[in-house]
């Protein structure tokens, strides 16, 4: 046995000294195909039909493929936005509604220029005089406030090298 460098594989033997090898597989022939299994589709041509009568011609795959892509209803392709103001019963893409007036002048400008600080200090005083969320949960264990410590500058000054210092 041999095999090509086209793909082919070649079986060479001695058709006297052979007894089981090889020859099993020559002495097999091909199979004839039965006409019954075979049925074909025969066309007739008729040049002069009525064009309503005239069977379309049979198209490649990849041609008919490329016409039914051409085609906006059998490739499901969505319709183009409306320009403008709506017609035909569809909204124009913006300025005609009442919601996209909204979205595009009042929704998105979301600025926020308030004071954070600000705000948290306009309800301090009435945290104070009127404890209710937290001061009761501390009230019998931490009766005044603790705070922590301010820490000064001068404790980072160690003689640690940059890359060792917590960073903050």
């Amino acid at each position: 046995m041999v095999g090509t460098g086209n793909g082919l594989a070649k079986v060479y033997y001695d058709p006297f000294k052979s007894q089981r090898g090889a020859k099993l597989c020559v002495v097999k022939t091909k199979r004839k195909e039965r006409q019954a299994e075979t049925l074909t589709q025969d066309y007739i041509i008729t040049p002069h039909a009525l064009p309503m009568f005239r069977e379309p011609r049979q198209r490649s795959t990849r041609k008919q493929l490329e016409k039914d892509r051409m085609d906006p209803v059998k490739s499901h392709k969505p319709e183009p936005p409306v320009a403008g103001p709506g017609r035909g019963g569809r909204v124009g893409t913006h300025g005609g509604t009442l919601s996209s007036y909204i979205v595009k002048n009042i929704a998105l400008d979301k600025t926020d220029d308030s004071n954070p600080r600000e705000a948290i200090l306009r309800h301090a005083k009435e945290a104070e005089e009127s404890p209710y969320w937290v001061a009761p949960a501390y009230s019998k264990t931490q009766p005044k406030t603790v705070f922590a410590e301010v820490e000064s500058d001068e404790d980072e000054t160690d003689d640690k090298p940059e890359w060792k210092k917590r960073k903050i």
